[in-house]
């Protein structure tokens, strides 16, 4: 009998633990691209971003790809903390395509990773775009690696 009840008490406990994870959600925007673009960079840069975090334990989703005439001088011009934060996301991580007039591929990359409850901008980093000469895998590889270091920038 005492047996049982400690086995109860036991599942019991152990089913009321609950385990939390943060709530990303990833914005690709692309800012002045053009018909000879590359459609795919910005699928490309937001599955990366999101096979990681997804990796890593986190709760995520995605906006619908911005599209821009021209790159915005203030990045808080596009993003709503009220409704991120009625849906429930805690970190915003923005990744701005930068594409100059002609160009198919994006010559700068920017990173915003914001908090959303306190709506403070937590890290910005930018980087030139890469050309690759050996494969579609290599340039996927690079963009999970980029997005690996903005891992440590989530949790509380």
């Amino acid at each position: 009998m005492f047996k049982r009840i400690s086995i109860v008490l036991l599942a019991s406990a152990m089913l009321t633990v609950s385990a939390a994870a943060s709530t990303v959600s990833f914005y690709v925007v692309e800012a002045g691209k053009n018909e000879k673009a590359d459609s795919k960079i910005s699928d490309l840069w937001e599955t990366a971003f999101m096979d990681v975090f997804f990796e890593a334990g986190y709760i995520i989703s995605n906006a619908p790809v911005m599209q821009l005439a021209r790159c915005p001088s203030n990045i808080l011009q596009i993003v709503d903390f009220k409704e991120a934060a009625y849906c429930g996301i805690d970190y915003m991580l923005i990744v701005l395509l930068d594409y100059k007039q002609g160009e198919a591929r994006p010559e700068e990359i920017s990173f915003y990773v914001f908090k959303v409850n306190k709506r403070e901008k937590i890290t910005e980093s930018k980087i030139r775009q890469r050309t690759y000469s050996r494969n579609a895998r290599e340039e996927y590889d690079n963009m999970k690696s980029i997005a690996r270091g903005f891992v440590p920038y989530i949790g509380d």
